[in-house]
């Protein structure tokens, strides 16, 4: 059997390095990341992380509560050469006792007509232009094949062929409520939403659920992701072994920012 490592709480942002061009969205004379997700050193947004993993057959399930603050850090360059920005997020328990602690760094790369995002060296194409209600783009068009198969022993295509994944703004220019943060223009994205019988009705059945969403607000940037990818498998006939899931859950949610 496979050595399962454990997933990182915070990789539900992942992206992949690649070299060489893709296709592109349609340019924009101002770009995109102006309005969802301005960066400028120095800029903050703290937010409340809860996390789920399902590990080894149901008998390592962990379940994980943080604040997250993402802080910008400095400007860069990608290995393309574009401008990019360097985000660190420092992580510290939810009463906020004890001191931020680094927890990883990924970098952002805003063009004129989309924003990438890198991390544990994956790549998302996170936001294109324009910016309009079904408006569809292969935002997993970077990743490999089976991108999470270092952590979990996934076995259904929408977890495993991730580049076959379609976005589509939904609710543009929209109110959105976070928690008590209320914000007036927010942009929804999302990014899959595939279940099989789920919710788990009956526990004889194999089930899953592949459903991952983010939301930005103008002039703030992400406020609200909540990621679900789990597999299901029943209990054995022989009751050797009992009903268990493979996966995680990941929701960030937005409590102030600077």
């Amino acid at each position: 059997m496979r050595k399962a490592r454990y997933f990182p709480a915070l990789i539900f942002a992942a992206c992949l390095i690649v070299s060489g061009c893709k296709k592109s969205a349609v340019s924009s004379a101002v770009p995109v990341a102006s309005y969802y997700m301005p960066l400028q050193a120095g800029r903050t947004i703290t937010y409340r992380l809860d996390s789920v993993t399902f590990y080894y057959y149901g008998q390592l399930d962990t379940v994980t509560k943080y604040m997250a603050m993402d802080s910008v850090e400095t400007e860069t360059v990608d290995n393309q050469g574009r401008p990019s920005w360097l985000v660190t997020r420092y992580l510290t328990d939810t009463a906020g006792i004890n001191p931020w602690t680094p927890s990883e760094t990924y970098m952002v790369t805003p063009t004129g007509s989309d924003v990438e995002m890198v991390e544990n060296n994956l790549r998302f194409v996170k936001l294109v232009y324009p910016v309009n209600t079904n408006f569809t783009w292969a935002g997993n068009d970077y990743l490999p094949y089976n991108p999470y198969q270092d952590f979990f022993l996934f076995s259904y295509d929408s977890h495993i062929n991730l580049a076959e994944w379609t976005y589509a703004y939904q609710q543009v220019n929209s109110p959105f409520v976070v928690g008590s943060q209320h914000y007036d223009s927010t942009a929804t994205v999302l990014l899959d939403s595939n279940y099989l019988n789920a919710p788990i009705v009956d526990p004889t059945v194999p089930a899953s659920v592949a459903y991952w969403t983010e939301t930005y607000a103008k002039n703030v940037g992400l406020v609200y992701r909540h990621t679900i990818m789990w597999e299901y498998q029943p209990p054995t006939q022989s009751g050797s072994q009992l009903g268990y899931k493979i996966g995680f859950e990941v929701t960030l949610s937005i409590i102030g920012h600077n």
